[in-house]
């Protein structure tokens, strides 16, 4: 359905925000989003509005620094220069990682540059997640950058300048549409749970720090293998990076037996209705009603038209039959690659229904107040 000179830089995009060199730093960013200072007990269409800033500021400094790499190591430096310097930085980062995740959980927040957000008129808020995205960005080169020279930024010099920036937009819709997928889903998830649950915060931050070290905790060891695999190609191999090499490897392969086009227009139309969801209460009627058509039109062609209830609807109806099943394998496979995300998903889910049903009694209970 999409040119096959799209579609291999989108699912590359998608892909690359689960790399295994950065793969860390996906987790980490959630839990420093879930973790920091804000107020969120702001309304419905200033928190969606709030999360998509954040999430594309944040996309916005990934694609920023592949887009400078592919600059750099056309016209300035080699790839391997680059190779050999980026482990060093991915230890730093995780450096500085670990003791902010021990300050939250001790009740501070040291003043770290890119990761200590302010609010106010002068707010440094996006410049912070801008930081953040840079840090991702470097961590990810050592895996990405060959693919990402060799498919995107080469396409400049094979099909022009007009193709290779489609192809680099491309790149970027698919790695965007990772991140923005989960930080909106987070924002809006932590709003209802603050506004709702507001017992749960503590834990809450608990979890996020936790994220943080145990983010930090990896990117130093995988720079430093890194760093042992450019000394010696002998080493041996680290079974924490083994193991979360093959996590991504799993996820990799799911995505291109799924199809990176599908996934990505699935992630952009479930982006495109949360934000819609979260913003029309506070429109204009007329506006409200025109985007909620555009909505229902989008799911009509996307979801009816083009896969036929294959793009979101199937897919996520069979995951929920299938998950029991997969609940129950928890303790008689517990090794098995998919049981972290899916006790985090069904945490998550749990949350999130005692959230609806919180708010739910909550309602009913003012309802009938005299």
């Amino acid at each position: 359905m999409i040119d096959i000179g799209i579609a291999l830089p989108f699912t590359l995009g998608i892909v690359t925000a689960v790399n295994p060199c950065g793969f860390a730093m996906l987790p980490t960013w959630l839990g420093y989003f879930i973790g920091r200072d804000t107020d969120d007990t702001r309304a419905r269409p200033e928190q969606v509005m709030r999360g998509l800033v954040v999430s594309l500021t944040l996309a916005g400094a990934f694609v920023m620094v592949f887009g400078a790499l592919g600059l750099a190591v056309t016209y300035l430096v080699s790839e391997d220069a680059v190779a050999r310097r980026t482990p060093w930085v991915t230890v730093a980062i995780g450096a500085m990682l670990i003791p902010y995740g021990i300050a939250i959980l001790a009740g501070r927040k040291p003043n770290l540059s890119f990761l200590q957000p302010r609010r106010g008129p002068r707010s440094r808020e996006l410049w912070s997640v801008f930081g953040f995205g840079v840090s991702y960005a470097v961590v990810s080169i050592g895996c990405a950058a060959p693919l990402f020279l060799l498919h995107v930024a080469g396409s400049f010099r094979r099909e022009g300048i007009i193709e290779g920036l489609v192809v680099y937009l491309a790149f970027a819709a698919g790695m965007t549409a990772v991140l923005t997928a989960l930080t909106l889903s987070l924002a809006v998830a932590r709003g209802g749970a603050v506004r709702h649950l507001r017992r749960l915060l503590p834990h809450i931050d608990r979890i996020g720090a936790f994220a943080l070290l145990l983010g930090g905790t990896y990117l130093i060891v995988y720079g430093v293998y890194e760093i042992r695999i450019l000394a010696d190609v002998n080493t041996a191999s680290n079974p924490v990076v083994d193991a979360v090499t093959t996590l991504q490897v799993h996820l990799t392969n799911w995505t291109a037996d799924m199809g990176g086009t599908r996934v990505g227009l699935a992630l952009w139309l479930l982006i495109w209705t949360t934000a819609i969801w979260g913003v029309t209460p506070a429109m204009a009627t007329r506006k409200r009603r025109d985007l909620l058509i555009a909505t229902i039109v989008a799911w009509a062609v996307l979801e009816g038209i083009m896969y036929r209830g294959e793009l979101v609807l199937f897919p996520v109806v069979r995951v929920a039959i299938a998950w029991p099943e997969r609940i129950s394998h928890w303790l008689s496979d517990p090794v098995r690659w998919a049981v972290p995300l899916e006790v985090l998903v069904t945490a998550t889910a749990v949350l999130v229904l005692l959230t609806w049903v919180r708010a739910a009694l909550r309602g009913s209970t003012g309802h009938h107040r005299p």
